[in-house]
């Protein structure tokens, strides 16, 4: 837990920083890479909160070992759901309510069945020790990208 409330601290800066954008890096602005990453770090905790543990089926694939072992999403060939695609327009205020949302949702974590779950759209069923683990892994790979667009501009 003590790594994803560090990364929220990372968001939280760059949220403090004005929107920027660097084509090299990423087609998305800056605002759009922290609204994403923020919807994703909001949604798991509350789907694996609403979950039925007696529905848990776990699934087996090859990226699932790959990303989860290595903890790296390669750039570029992921497609986000569009429940987790922020909108045209994003503030700062926008940030900043999103932000509390997250930082909120970890406690959902606390206290779950081992077998509550998150259903990740490529992965199948990731109980809760899973889906932290990957939405570590899913937000350090936005961080890279932020880190890369600051150091690169």
């Amino acid at each position: 837990m003590e790594k994803l409330q560090n990364q929220l601290k990372e968001i939280e800066q760059f949220i403090e920083k004005q929107e920027f954008s660097n084509l090299a890096i990423s087609k998305s602005s800056s605002y759009w890479q922290i609204d994403h990453t923020l919807r994703v770090f909001e949604g798991i905790p509350q789907a694996v909160a609403n979950s039925n543990p007696n529905e848990f089926k776990p699934k087996r694939s090859f990226l699932k070992w790959m990303i989860m072992t290595f903890h790296k999403i390669p750039r570029g060939k992921g497609r986000a759901p569009k429940h987790v695609l922020p909108e045209d327009h994003i503030t700062k205020a926008d940030l900043l309510n999103r932000f509390e949302s997250a930082k909120s949702g970890l406690t959902n974590f606390n206290n779950l069945d081992e077998q509550s779950h998150f259903r990740h759209p490529m992965f199948g069923d990731l109980n809760v020790k899973e889906s932290k683990k990957f939405l570590g892994i899913h937000t350090e790979h936005h961080l890279k990208i932020l880190r890369d667009m600051v150091k690169k501009k």
